[in-house]
């Protein structure tokens, strides 16, 4: 099983007008989500599941990823991926859904701290940057530190 840990694109600057969780993806979020995606169909062909946070920038990543890769089933939408959300919760989700390539779309620090808790017991120092793409196999079931680190590529790779 593999899963796929995707930040969200770049978003609106954080104001006192707008809630955070209101915040959208900018015209050069969408054009740098969209191009990465095109580059990742190279090494994925496919998403079994998308399973978001319910954050705007978060779902509209996930909208994009979806258009580019024609999923025509519905975008899962999971507040355990909002912030401040626990590696078991992926772990969880994962599990009752058992698909074979999931994409989780979702926010830091969050996801870096969730890529060193399922590849390693001793810790991983990432820093996953807006529109990165990890991912995660497992062999059966996601498990905590059972994780294999395949790639982590950075949306600037596909320009």
């Amino acid at each position: 099983m593999n899963i796929y840990l995707i930040r969200h694109g770049d978003a609106e600057k954080a104001s006192t007008h707008k809630k955070d969780f209101d915040r959208k993806l900018t015209v050069e979020g969408e054009q740098k989500i969209k191009t990465a995606a095109e580059g990742w169909k190279v090494l994925i062909p496919n998403f079994s599941h998308i399973i978001s946070s319910p954050l705007i920038r978060a779902v509209q990543t996930a909208e994009i990823i979806a258009i580019v890769y024609k999923i025509t089933g519905k975008i899962i939408m999971d507040k355990r991926l909002a912030f401040g959300g626990k590696t078991d919760d992926i772990i969880d989700i994962a599990n009752e859904i058992m698909g074979n390539d999931m994409a989780f779309v979702g926010h830091e620090p969050d996801f870096s701290a969730h890529v060193s808790n399922l590849i390693s017991s001793s810790g991983a120092n990432i820093d996953f940057k807006k529109g990165m793409i990890a991912r995660i196999s497992f062999d059966g079931k996601v498990k905590m530190t059972r994780g294999v680190l395949e790639f982590l590529i950075p949306a600037k790779a596909y320009k």
